[in-house]
C-alpha cells in the first residue's frame, strides 16, 4: 500500500502522485491489481479533485482518500503502508520523521533535505528532471518494491532502525543541549 500526503504537495505534485501509482497499478496483473492501494491523506481541501483524478486515471476503487482529522483511520494507514510516497522537493522533514517512525520506507525526490534523512537503508531519491520522468521513475521504483517484498522488508527496518538510531538519538542530542544552553 502506498501512503501519500496533501499537505506538502503542490498540485503539480498530486498529479505525479496520481499519475505514477496509475502507471504502476496499469502494469500489474489483474490478480496483483487487487493488492495495490493508494491512500491518499488530504489536509489541504484536495478531496474532490483526488477523487475526480482517480476516476480519470480508472483506479478509484483502488484509491482511498482519509480527512487528515480521522486520527483512528490515518493511524491505520501509517501501520499498513508499504511505502510513503512523497513528490515535494521542500518541506518535508517533519513528515519523512513521522514516516520512519513508523517503519515507512520514502519515496521522494533528491535535494538536500530529503539526503539528510534518508539513504538506501530507508527509501529511495530519484533525481528531479521533469514531471513526466518523476512519474515514471516514481512507477518504475514502486514496482520494483512490490514484486520484490523482501526488499521492502528490508526497507521497513531500515526506516525504523534510521528513526531508532539516528533522527531519534539526535532530536535527543539536541533537546538535551538546548536545555543545558538554557539552564
Amino acid at each position: 500500500m502506498v501512503l501519500a500526503l496533501s499537505d506538502v504537495a503542490s498540485e503539480a505534485g498530486i498529479e505525479i502522485t496520481f499519475q505514477a501509482f496509475a502507471d504502476f497499478h496499469h502494469a500489474l496483473t489483474p490478480k496483483h491489481k487487487k493488492n495495490s492501494k493508494l491512500i491518499f491523506i488530504d489536509k489541504g481541501g484536495y478531496a474532490l479533485e483526488a477523487i475526480q483524478r482517480a476516476e480519470q486515471l480508472e483506479i478509484q476503487p483502488f484509491v482511498q482518500v482519509l480527512n487528515w482529522k480521522r486520527i483512528e483511520h490515518i493511524q491505520k494507514a501509517y501501520e499498513s503502508a508499504s511505502l510513503l510516497l512523497l513528490p515535494s522537493r521542500s518541506k518535508t522533514e517533519a513528515l519523512i520523521v513521522g514516516a520512519l517512525s513508523n517503519g515507512i520506507p520514502i519515496l521522494s525526490y533528491r535535494e538536500a533535505e530529503q539526503e539528510q534523512l534518508v539513504d538506501q537503508t530507508c527509501g529511495t531519491l530519484i533525481d528531479y528532471y521533469s514531471d513526466s520522468q518523476s512519474i515514471e521513475d516514481f512507477s518504475n521504483v514502486m514496482r520494483i518494491l512490490y514484486y520484490d517484498p523482501d526488499a521492502c522488508k528490508l526497507l521497513k527496518k531500515g526506516a525504523f532502525s534510521k528513526y531508532a538510531n539516528q533522527i531519534n538519538l539526535k532530536q535527543s542530542t539536541e533537546k538535551h543541549m538546548s536545555t543545558t544552553v538554557a539552564s
